[in-house]
């Protein structure tokens, strides 16, 4: 659930930065208001009458229903900034988009608490998670605000908000130490015989009936932590608590948050690369700069306009549901297959695993950011009878990484080097207008 939130954050701050200012509909104000007034209310009822109708006949909601509505979420928050003039008011008074994303969340917010047992407890863990990425944009609109840029400012601003964002989260997380005992000194001992050192151990309040889970947060040990649900250290044993910390030592072992961070970084390279191919096939439909610059001046620069945001838009949420996702499944898998060198048995992760997932009822459900619980379970037992495959996953995702970065390095660098001739000049034509 987290990743799916997260996701639909970033996606709603794509389609602040990306999707034209306004329509110029002709309605009086006193219009305007009636129908936004009837559009909240629209919604409000009809999220009552699909808890009433389709909920509480069967508990849960289908994946499709899941999806619908949250499309539905995106389409009435793009209707606001563009239809009713969202982005152009909000453009008049602040410069940048926290704002925006904070209209996004009481759509989102008021699907969660209508919709699913959402808790305070849930909201803090979210908030917590959603709080280095407005951190970042805080840090960068600050900078813009007082008009200080220096080079490498957004890199200094990133590794800001990465060292110092755990402290912070773990203030916003309902959280509480993890007591001295058996437990801690297993678990302090076994990291301890990988070298890896932890600020604290935490515990996660119940927030849901799915919620069995455990990570590290942290790059630097001052600011590291293992945290672990309640619920989680309620249904496994030691044995299997360790089958976990494993899979979770196995991420930081296999510097998994520096190779996911390169392809966080990879993503403005796509962008760039897809931006820089638009206008090069777009030229070719004009006989000659004349034309192109006429059009851009013209009134159907408008769909111009909203073609490239909604394309951005869609680029976007493929980079992540499937670019980004993979190499998310890969690294999970290779924390696994690590947990399962450590421990030289595969049994305590796969026995949590399958606790898991029998307590949640998603054993077999597919999983686009960790693969399913069972797939898990079965390439764990495939690896610990068949262990070269460890060393073979390893490399393969490390050459899939290195081969997506040059994917992107290397097209824009040939791009670049031809902006003397025909990239400079469509560039000079097209960045005052995207500007």
């Amino acid at each position: 659930m987290i990743y799916e939130d997260l996701l639909a954050f970033w996606l709603a701050f794509l389609i602040w930065e990306f999707l034209t200012n306004s329509l110029n509909l002709s309605l009086s104000s006193p219009w305007k208001i009636l129908l936004f007034l009837g559009k909240e209310f629209l919604f409000f009822s009809f999220l009552l009458i699909l808890r009433k109708k389709l909920y509480f006949k069967s508990g849960a909601f289908s994946i499709p229903i899941e999806r619908l509505i949250l499309v539905l979420a995106f389409l009435l928050f793009t209707g606001d900034l563009i239809f009713f003039g969202f982005k152009t008011a909000l453009s008049g008074y602040y410069f940048g988009s926290i704002l925006a994303l904070l209209w996004f969340a009481h759509y989102y917010l008021l699907i969660k608490l209508l919709l699913y047992p959402l808790t305070f407890g849930y909201v803090r863990i979210l908030a917590g998670l959603l709080l280095p990425f407005f951190l970042l944009i805080g840090l960068d609109e600050s900078f813009e605000f007082l008009g200080f840029q220096f080079p490498g400012q957004f890199m200094l601003s990133l590794l800001f908000v990465l060292t110092l964002s755990p402290y912070i989260i773990i203030k916003i997380w309902p959280v509480k130490r993890m007591l001295r005992g058996v437990l801690r000194g297993l678990i302090t001992d076994f990291l301890g015989s990988l070298g890896i050192r932890l600020r604290d151990f935490l515990i996660l309040p119940s927030v849901g009936p799915r919620f069995y889970t455990a990570g590290i947060l942290g790059f630097i040990p001052p600011f590291r932590y293992l945290f672990f649900s309640s619920g989680l250290l309620e249904i496994l044993d030691e044995r299997e608590i360790l089958g976990v910390v494993a899979h979770e030592a196995g991420h930081l072992k296999g510097k998994h948050g520096f190779y996911l961070l390169l392809v966080l970084l990879s993503f403005p390279l796509l962008i760039l690369n897809a931006f820089y191919v638009f206008i090069l096939i777009f030229s070719l439909f004009f006989d000659n700069h004349h034309s192109l610059e006429n059009f851009l001046k013209g009134p159907k620069v408008l769909y111009l306009e909203i073609a490239l945001g909604v394309g951005f838009i869609l680029l976007s949420y493929f980079f992540f549901r499937y670019i980004f996702a993979f190499f998310l499944r890969s690294l999970e898998r290779e924390a696994d297959l690590l947990a399962l060198r450590f421990l030289k048995d595969p049994q305590p992760l796969i026995s949590a695993l399958y606790k898991i997932g029998e307590i949640t009822g998603q054993l077999y459900r597919k999983s686009w950011h960790h693969y399913g619980l069972w797939e898990r379970i079965n390439y764990l037992e495939y690896a610990s009878i068949y262990p070269h495959v460890i060393d073979k996953h390893f490399n393969r995702t490390r050459r899939l990484l290195i081969l997506w970065l040059a994917l992107n390095i290397m097209p824009l660098a040939i791009l670049l080097s031809l902006e003397v001739g025909l990239v400079g000049w469509l560039l000079k034509i097209f960045l005052p207008f995207v500007s």
